[in-house]
């Protein structure tokens, strides 16, 4: 067996040499590069998962114009709403509307009677009984202005019935349930309010 690398054949210097190459090499890999290569992996999962990122975030960018166009037409909904179903109950408002339907179709107002509110969804029910007379034709005017009033208004338990006595105006008395409604947004937020 040969003492020092000099005393070797040159075909095993070299194997020698080769080998202690690729140990240097290894050893280089694992202290200096490999760690390095660690880092380099991670940044780039970090980097797929910024890109995936930046998509997403340019997508929301994208659709950005159409979601403020649709907020947009949804408020001006809830402003036509608004006008339908007031967001404020207001008798005196809903008194003289009423008054003036009456007036308008010739008819005198018996009696007025707001009930209890009732809470929905989001809106209240704020029923009026209510108690008319004069005539059948006058009635139906009545109930066709009632109808296309801008404010939402609904009609139930219609009685009609004759006057026998001819004091007042017409030859009907109309008593009914007359139902408008007021907007509460904050209604739908509260438990057990949804029907």
């Amino acid at each position: 067996m040969a003492k020092s690398l000099h005393e070797l054949s040159s075909r095993s210097q070299l194997i020698v040499f080769v080998v202690l190459c690729v140990m240097a090499v290894g050893a280089a890999w694992q202290v200096l590069l490999g760690p390095a290569d660690a880092e380099i992996t991670a940044a780039r999962t970090r980097l797929g998962t910024v890109e995936g990122e930046v998509r997403k975030a340019q997508l929301v960018a994208m659709r950005l114009p159409a979601v403020q166009r649709e907020v947009r037409a949804l408020e001006l909904s809830l402003k036509e709403t608004e006008a339908v179903i007031p967001a404020e109950k207001d008798p005196q408002d809903v008194l003289r509307s009423l008054h003036q339907l009456a007036s308008d179709s010739q008819l005198d107002i018996a009696s007025f009677a707001p009930k209890p509110i009732v809470a929905k969804a989001q809106y209240t029910e704020w029923p009026i009984q209510l108690g008319l007379e004069g005539t059948y034709h006058d009635l139906g005017r009545f109930f066709d202005r009632v109808a296309t009033m801008s404010r939402l208004m609904s009609v139930s338990d219609l009685q009609l019935k004759t006057k026998t006595k001819s004091a007042g105006r017409g030859s009907i008395s109309a008593s009914f349930l007359a139902t408008t409604f007021v907007f509460q947004p904050d209604l739908a937020d509260l438990p057990g309010e949804r029907p």
